[in-house]
């Protein structure tokens, strides 16, 4: 009964927050968020990425993303960027297709990207146990396709890189006929790294994340990396007034990195509760781009040399 009452107070929250799912990992999976990624770090990659958010609550948030992007001719990228998000009664796929457009300035790169796509949406209270015997009308299925767009810019350079991305442009109500008023709202996300050399083997990577939602305060994710001989990373991520993540990065060999972030909740209310957080990582790198220094260095990840 306690763990119900939990998900009846996070609720509102989930409502607004869990539209599109937060990430311990934003670094390593940028194409879900950002299309400008589409081609940008290998020639082909493929990065797979499971959430478990409060795993310890029933019918608590559950995240599945997929990327696929190659480097094509004429500096263009294509990808596909798949992600889906089950949240109580809610379920939603969002399925894209990414395009990206590389400027070539020397030493760094900029990568212009468009997505189009949209959010499979289906959210279902037959199954919800209540105390009336009779018919309950606000007990409904419903399922819709939401089309949209979105857009975003990724520039990067051997020491640092800066992403600024709108994964959905417009916002889409899901159902006209249900009081509540449930829309794909815009999200916004303006991230950027610098990469320090401590010794010859040792690096140091600090790195931030803006994400704003209409009607929300905005939310930052603060992080910072130690990675030796850029093939091992060890790091903590703070997100304002939420959590605090403890991230593992292994590049276990030339082109397959795994990862592994642990969540735990800031708020003193939630700090006594069994509501963590784990996030798995798989990334596959295929191509010249997995030897190519200033790619791997600029998106914080491992570099093989």
């Amino acid at each position: 009964m306690k763990k119900v009452v939990i998900i009846l107070l996070l609720l509102p929250l989930l409502a607004f927050a869990q539209q599109e799912s937060y990430y311990s990992m934003y670094r390593f999976n940028m194409q879900v968020i950002n299309p400008a990624f589409a081609g940008a770090e290998a020639d082909n990659m493929l990065t797979l990425l499971n959430r478990s958010q409060w795993a310890e609550l029933d019918d608590s948030p559950r995240t599945m993303a997929f990327a696929y992007s190659s480097k094509r001719e004429n500096n263009v990228g294509l990808g596909i960027s798949i992600v889906s998000d089950k949240v109580f009664v809610e379920k939603q796929t969002f399925a894209y297709v990414d395009f990206s457009y590389m400027l070539d300035l020397g030493d760094s790169k900029v990568f212009l990207g468009l997505k189009g796509g949209g959010n499979f949406y289906r959210s279902s209270s037959l199954n919800l146990e209540d105390y009336y015997s009779g018919i309950d009308p606000t007990q409904k299925e419903f399922s819709r396709f939401n089309p949209n767009v979105g857009a975003g810019v990724y520039f990067q350079n051997p020491n640092y890189w800066v992403s600024f991305s709108i994964p959905r442009l417009f916002n889409v109500k899901r159902d006209n006929d249900i009081n509540i008023g449930t829309k794909d709202r815009v999200h916004s996300y303006l991230g950027g790294g610098i990469n320090f050399e401590i010794t010859k083997d040792i690096l140091l990577k600090p790195n931030l994340m803006f994400r704003k939602v209409a009607a929300l305060p905005i939310s930052v994710d603060i992080g910072t990396f130690v990675s030796f001989q850029n093939r091992i990373d060890f790091g903590v991520s703070y997100r304002t007034n939420a959590s605090l993540s403890f991230v593992t990065y292994i590049n276990i060999v030339n082109g397959i990195d795994v990862g592994y972030a642990y969540e735990t909740p800031t708020d003193v209310s939630l700090a006594g509760q069994s509501v963590k957080t784990h996030e798995i990582f798989l990334r596959i790198r295929l191509g010249e781009g997995t030897q190519t220094v200033v790619q791997e260095t600029s998106t914080g990840g491992p570099t093989n040399q």
